[in-house]
């Protein structure tokens, strides 16, 4: 979104014709290019992260991303600004994958309705805000970023001056901006994104636990670490004291009158480890084929959403 305020002015630079009408086709053109690729690979995407798990396909969408905005920003020539376009569209290709990990997570059903509705809903209601709604209002600050960086040299003489890169490729700042917030999205992604499929969620994850390990760097050097332990502490005490065995005269085998007596608790089941729950949930059914997919209300979802786009 971020290069709506200056997509005719950079195919315009293009010198590809003089004709306004024909710039307003091709800024609809490279606008366009986007939608289309990510639209015909978003069903690859969803079935590549029932195979690999949904977090590599999601940091694989961001870095195509910056990727894209690159390649995009050091355009020469409309055939480049397509491909940049297109390659993001292509490789970004998981909005479905990103609300199929919200449902793993809000694993209520009432809940996982709140966080896919509109922001603005919230608004007039004391209930707790959307997340994936909320987390997607901040890409309408794109426009505001790409408006304000685009072609420096002209907006910002003192702090840009002529003949250098920004000179060159005039709308390159707003991308590589956007790439720079792409970098802390990926960085974040790794170290502290959970894996969330059924299957793949107790595989070993590298950046997870390289994350961990910095939050516990971290939770160290705090000056509220201490204050944490020394409750924990306290709290340890409390509770072996609570937990020693009464005296001779209080015990009771018998139940009292508002209370089922104590020798009806059953043992707890010992838990499952990690490998048999994978292998209770490698048990489920094969997953759907395109054909069973794509029914009649998700064609006519898909028909309706095109329309209106």
């Amino acid at each position: 979104m971020s290069i709506f305020p200056y997509i005719y002015f950079m195919i315009s630079s293009f010198h590809i014709t003089d004709s306004e009408d024909q710039i307003g086709f091709y800024a609809g053109l490279v606008t366009s290019a986007f939608a289309f690729a990510e639209f015909s690979t978003g069903v690859f995407w969803g079935r590549l992260s029932d195979r690999v798990g949904r977090k590599p396909v999601l940091v694989t969408g961001l870095i195509g991303t910056l990727v894209s905005m690159l390649v995009f920003g050091f355009a020469p020539n409309l055939p480049i600004a397509l491909l940049g376009r297109a390659l993001g569209g292509a490789l970004n290709g998981n909005i479905g994958v990103l609300q199929t990990t919200v449902a793993e997570i809000v694993t209520k059903k009432e809940h996982q309705r709140k966080a896919n509705q509109p922001f603005w809903t919230f608004l007039t209601r004391n209930e707790q805000l959307p997340h994936t709604p909320l987390c997607r209002s901040y890409g309408h600050l794109g426009p505001l970023i790409g408006g304000a960086l685009a072609e420096p040299c002209k907006s910002y003489p003192d702090l840009f001056a002529r003949g250098t890169l920004f000179d060159r490729y005039p709308f390159l700042l707003p991308n590589i901006v956007c790439a720079m917030i792409l970098v802390v999205g990926i960085i974040v992604g790794i170290l502290f994104l959970e894996e969330t499929h059924q299957e793949k969620r107790f595989r070993r994850d590298v950046g997870l636990e390289l994350g961990q390990k910095i939050l516990s760097v971290l939770d160290r050097q705090s000056p509220l670490a201490s204050f944490g332990k020394a409750n924990d502490a306290n709290f340890e005490e409390s509770h072996s004291l609570m937990e020693d065995e009464p005296p001779p005269g209080y015990r009771s085998t018998e139940g009292s009158p508002r209370y089922p007596s104590s020798r009806s608790l059953s043992p707890a089941a010992p838990p499952y480890t990690r490998s048999d729950v994978a292998h209770r949930l490698s048990r489920g059914g094969a997953p759907l084929g395109i054909q069973r997919a794509f029914t009649r209300p998700v064609i006519i979802h898909i028909i309706g959403y095109g329309v209106l786009a």
